[in-house]
């Protein structure tokens, strides 16, 4: 549960919650720089209304919501090498690279479980998303708990090849990436004209076309589900007319988005500590220079 080590000093009276949105971008290993950003806001007692996250973003949403202050990067440098969590040879026993399982277990005395309780007496209204197989769109979870909350957080974190699909509410689903990578569209949909977007890349950083060898390997392990298929393969022009969008609405004041300064040398899967922990500072730091604005941004 909850522990006090991660408490960040700010008591109830000095928390202010906004009606606004926080969009959160996945990016695997890059959600330290998301992470670093949250734990500013929660340093500084500031809430949304709406928290919005996908992929590592899900998972740096939900801690936020719970106001688990450091849980993040925590667990992200110091089980980075446990074998049960992250290891390439889980491939040779047939089981996922990426075992999202490990992240809702109990490690013992040096681990800090997510702090369900504390998430669900929250004020913000907490959305995950996910892509279907089936379909191959965007689906959503709005206030999920329980066994639907850590289901959908896999879901949306589960990227292809690395892990496995997962039984939702709503069918098979994997990394809500692939079908809506930067889902302020989302916030928009739920009526907030004040949204916050937290990107894991600069805001110049475009995707290049999908290669052959990824279409052979989509096509291949996705037969069934072509249309998962063909939303995988156009995720490159989705993301980079997204990010278009996303620059003009910033340029025109009407989101404020936080997106790392320089290029983020940080892989999926990254297995150097140092760097997960940069990024994190870097996001902490980031989110400190630029509190004048955002308030200025959510007051007006």
């Amino acid at each position: 549960m909850y522990n006090n080590h991660y408490s960040n000093g700010i008591t109830e009276e000095m928390k202010m919650l906004y009606n606004a949105a926080l969009v959160l971008e996945g990016g695997a290993m890059r959600g330290q720089y998301s992470a670093g950003v949250t734990d500013a806001f929660l340093k500084h007692g500031i809430e949304f209304r709406s928290v919005i996250g996908v992929s590592a973003g899900a998972l740096c949403g939900a801690q936020f919501v719970a106001k688990q202050y450091g849980r993040m990067i925590h667990v992200n440098t110091t089980y980075r090498h446990d074998p049960n969590y992250i290891s390439l040879r889980r491939a040779l026993k047939r089981q996922p690279v990426l075992n999202l399982d490990f992240l809702f277990e109990d490690h013992g005395w040096d681990w800090h479980n997510f702090d369900e309780r504390a998430y669900r007496r929250a004020v913000s209204h907490f959305t995950i998303v996910a892509t279907a197989l089936a379909t191959g769109t965007a689906v959503t979870f709005t206030d999920p708990v329980g066994e639907e909350l850590e289901v959908a957080l896999k879901a949306s974190s589960s990227m292809p090849f690395f892990a496995t699909p997962q039984m939702t509410a709503q069918g098979l689903c994997l990394d809500g990436g692939l079908a809506n990578s930067i889902p302020f569209n989302i916030a928009q949909q739920q009526g907030y004209d004040k949204i916050v977007m937290v990107r894991t890349r600069p805001s110049d950083y475009r995707k290049k076309p999908s290669g052959k060898l990824v279409a052979q390997m989509f096509k291949h392990t996705f037969a069934d589900y072509p249309a998962f298929v063909k939303t995988a393969l156009a995720r490159p022009t989705m993301y980079n007319e997204q990010v278009a969008k996303l620059n003009a609405l910033t340029a025109a004041g009407q989101i404020f988005c936080l997106a790392p300064e320089q290029a983020v040398k940080v892989g999926r899967l990254e297995g150097n500590t140092k760097k997960l922990t940069q990024l994190y500072q870097q996001g902490l730091a980031q989110a400190e220079a630029t509190l004048p604005a955002l308030l200025a941004y959510l007051t007006r």
